[in-house]
């Protein structure tokens, strides 16, 4: 008995369930999460500032001569420090809940193409090319499923969620 292959037609692209988000609403929503990002910073400031005043008061470390104590905020170990806080709020965010809270109240969530959570090395790839945000303008190049160009290189999407779906998400 042989078994025969059945020769299945070509499977239409799967249907998303929501539509991309356009160029404004990610726009509005960067907005929002670059408030929430600076106030983050202004806390990790003051806690990297504490932190460097504990250092030189213990005698651990000292300010060059010739220096005075705002020579720390121009060290690289303060600018990782704050690189740190801005890349772990987005992978945090991202990778937890797919949303920030900027995309929350612009109903946007960051998903992949199947509709799961991304993983953090898709966040990073996403942090590392979206060129503070100016990424999204590619989204005006194609208006039938704008894709930025984080989001290609990242191999996701941001869609748009209707408003229950938004609340879903919040209690989850």
């Amino acid at each position: 008995m042989v078994k025969r292959k059945t020769i299945t037609p070509l499977q239409p692209p799967p249907q998303h369930k929501y539509p991309s988000a356009g160029l404004l609403r990610r726009l509005g929503a960067l907005l929002y999460d670059y408030l929430v990002v600076i106030s983050l910073l202004i806390i990790a400031g003051f806690i990297g500032m504490g932190v460097a005043y504990l250092l030189l008061a213990t005698g651990v470390t000292t300010v060059p001569e010739g220096k005075d104590a705002a020579w720390l905020l121009t060290s690289p170990l303060y600018s990782a420090w704050l690189a740190l806080v801005i890349c772990g709020f987005y992978t945090w965010f991202w990778t937890r809940a797919g949303q920030t809270i900027g995309m929350r109240a612009w109903r946007l969530r960051i998903q992949n193409l199947d509709g799961s959570n991304i993983r953090i090395t898709q966040a990073l790839i996403r942090l590392g090319t979206a060129a503070f945000g100016l990424g999204n303008l590619l989204c005006v190049f194609n208006r039938e499923r704008p894709r930025a160009f984080q989001d290609i290189w990242a191999e996701c999407e941001v869609v748009v969620l209707g408003k229950q779906d938004n609340l879903d998400q919040l209690n989850k």
